[in-house]
């Protein structure tokens, strides 16, 4: 899975991988470059992922636990964020 986002849409080229839940993830934008048959698919899992950064992260910040995600993993999203 290698999710690139739309730089045809420069709001999307520019996004950053998120830090917590509140920051735009692109998921919506991305596009598999390599097979654009298996976009769709690509972008059910990184959706999953993001699902569990989601969680993770209210969970750590429910206990307390400052060990919690800083960022959107990059395994599991297979998105290339600008900041990559």
């Amino acid at each position: 899975m290698a999710l690139t986002l739309s730089t045809s849409a420069p709001d999307q080229s520019a996004l950053v991988r998120p830090t917590d839940q509140y920051d735009p993830n692109g998921i919506a934008h991305a596009t598999n470059v390599g097979t654009p048959a298996d976009t769709k698919a690509d972008r059910a899992t990184a959706k999953l992922a993001y699902a569990k950064f989601v969680q993770d992260v209210k969970f750590a910040t429910a206990v307390g636990d400052s060990a919690g995600p800083t960022e959107f993993p990059v395994s599991g999203s297979g998105i290339a964020y600008a900041d990559d």
